[in-house]
């Protein structure tokens, strides 16, 4: 019998405030793959008083985690933004009782996120993974020589890396000192790459996995940086002869991708 979510979603679109459990090691909801059915969910909470004691309860897994709330503005927008990163089920705490409600129930996605285009919408798959891959291997003080938790982080990352070669990213470019459109006759327009410098000195390329994620980093809606879609065998190309690699998602997962590490997965995925 199918059952019927209508009050339970009218609920959570109308709260006031509204707490989520957010990874420290992402900076993004955290998301969490129940074992039984296998949803990728988030937890949502109407009390900040339960939502730290479900941060204590993760923090004795070594699970660092934080709460941020969420008023009713930005609840709708929230809501959608799951869709990028491939949750499908909120955990709803009302206070008294936790309810599982699949996230279409309560937000649908945008169509066009779905269409196939060359400039991603939306790359749910390898958000997810590097989501599910970061979250275990940046949790601290664990032991390296766990093999049950090594083989487990192999095949995170296994999943992650093929979702890589499978993507188009998105590359930011500096068109604010072009003075003509780049065409045959004029190929060297003035279009720069910005490189975001690392504690050490070292350089990386920023790229993303999503328009949203590119959004995010640049923040100045009257920017000039514009946006080229690139394959993900095509990236190493595109690298500045300065930078060691590149950083996918700055503003959120920020991983790092060195060119060896680019050169390691496409051998191992080489067609």
């Amino acid at each position: 019998m199918a059952i019927d979510y209508t009050f339970t979603a009218k609920k959570i679109q109308s709260l006031e405030t509204a707490y989520v459990l957010f990874s420290a090691s992402t900076r993004l909801p955290f998301v969490e793959c129940d074992p039984e059915d296998f949803y990728d969910q988030v937890y949502l909470y109407t009390e900040e008083e339960k939502a730290k004691n479900a941060l204590k309860e993760y923090a004795e897994k070594q699970m660092p985690l934080i709460t941020v709330k969420i008023d009713q503005k930005q609840m709708r927008v929230f809501l959608t933004s799951l869709h990028l990163i491939g949750v499908n089920l909120i955990v709803f705490d009302d206070g008294s009782d936790a309810i599982r409600i699949p996230l279409d129930e309560i937000a649908a996605m945008d169509p066009k996120l779905r269409e196939k285009k060359d400039m991603p919408l939306i790359n749910a798959s390898l958000q997810l993974t590097t989501i599910y891959f970061l979250q275990e291997l940046r949790r601290p003080n664990q032991n390296k020589a766990d093999q049950a938790r090594g083989q487990q982080l192999q095949e995170l990352e296994e999943e992650m890396m093929a979702n890589m070669v499978r993507s188009n990213f998105i590359l930011m470019l500096d068109a604010s000192n072009v003075q003509k459109e780049p065409n045959s006759d004029n190929p060297n327009s003035g279009i720069q790459i910005p490189c975001i410098k690392a504690p050490n000195g070292d350089m990386f390329q920023p790229i993303f996995s999503d328009v949203r994620e590119f959004q995010k980093f640049q923040q100045n809606p009257n920017s000039q940086m514009k946006m080229a879609a690139v394959p993900f065998r095509s990236l190493l190309g595109m690298l500045p002869p300065n930078a060691k690699g590149f950083v996918l998602n700055p503003s959120g997962v920020n991983l790092i991708l060195s060119r060896e590490y680019l050169m390691a997965i496409a051998k191992r995925f080489e067609d």
